[in-house]
């Protein structure tokens, strides 16, 4: 999984993430800018991580992220709301887009990596 950081024009921050993971990307810039939650999710991780709790889930403004033992997963809200409409076969490449799962350990990564990002460092 590679990623990049990057500040728009305006001084946005902005995170491009490889193939296949670009709505990890989209949820961290959406989602994530502000401390608070920021912690959230850190303290999910701990939790899980200590036992205390198996999964986690964190319905946003337009992704919802779910955290399990050994896997992080984003997936947007419009991808749950088919209505049993069966989508062309070529469209599977646009909700490769609207989900993105990794394991635990990488999205820690990705999540210390942000946020040093956003602090300046």
């Amino acid at each position: 999984m590679e990623y990049e950081f990057r500040r728009e024009l305006g001084g946005q921050p902005l995170v491009l993430m490889s193939m296949g993971h670009e709505a990890l990307g989209r949820y961290l810039t959406e989602e994530c800018q502000e401390a608070e939650a920021l912690m959230r999710i850190r303290n999910a991780l701990a939790e899980i991580r200590h036992g205390q709790r198996r999964e986690w889930i964190l319905n946003g403004a337009e992704q919802a992220l779910h955290i399990t033992e050994d896997w992080v997963r984003v997936r947007d809200h419009a991808l749950g709301q088919a209505n049993g409409i069966e989508l062309e076969p070529d469209l599977d490449f646009y909700d490769a887009e609207s989900e993105a799962l990794c394991g635990l350990e990488d999205f820690e990564l990705l999540l210390d990596s942000w946020q040093s990002f956003l602090a300046g460092r």
